[in-house]
């Protein structure tokens, strides 16, 4: 068998384990990129949530359908963000950086994930018309 060819962590599998570990609720998960936010030195964090009305079996009921956190940071690089859906990538993961709260590029992703089936990210420095923009959509890497 060559295994230069046979991967390690099969990618759908890999990502429909993560979607399961780690975090306990929404509000756990949406710590986590807050403090994303905080550490990309934001002094104003928003979250913005947006509700759908659903037709239970007996009746009707409110549901969470999308979450954005939205903040004033330092934004990042279009290098960056192309890594920032990337399970254990990042920018912190040399020991000489290794400082604040993330350390080993799975925030992100896998917090995300684990609440629903597609995160995007937006991000921008130098003014919003510079914008840059990733996705993942578990459903996709199926």
């Amino acid at each position: 068998m060559n295994l230069v060819e046979n991967s390690y962590v099969p990618a759908h599998l890999a990502i429909e384990a993560m979607r399961d570990n780690g975090y306990k609720n929404t509000a756990y998960a949406v710590c986590e990129l807050i403090d994303n936010s905080i550490q990309a030195n934001a002094k104003h964090v928003q979250l913005l949530c947006g509700e759908a009305e659903r037709q239970l079996s007996t009746r009707k009921t409110s549901r969470l359908e999308q979450i954005a956190v939205l903040d004033d940071g330092d934004g990042m690089s279009p290098e960056i963000l192309g890594m920032a859906l990337q399970f254990g990538n990042g920018t912190r993961l040399k020991r000489d950086q290794r400082t604040g709260i993330g350390r080993f590029g799975m925030g992100l992703p896998a917090s995300s994930i684990s609440q629903c089936k597609r995160v995007e990210v937006w991000s921008w420095q130098d003014g919003i018309e510079n914008a840059f923009h990733v996705y993942l959509d578990v459903d996709e890497k199926k």
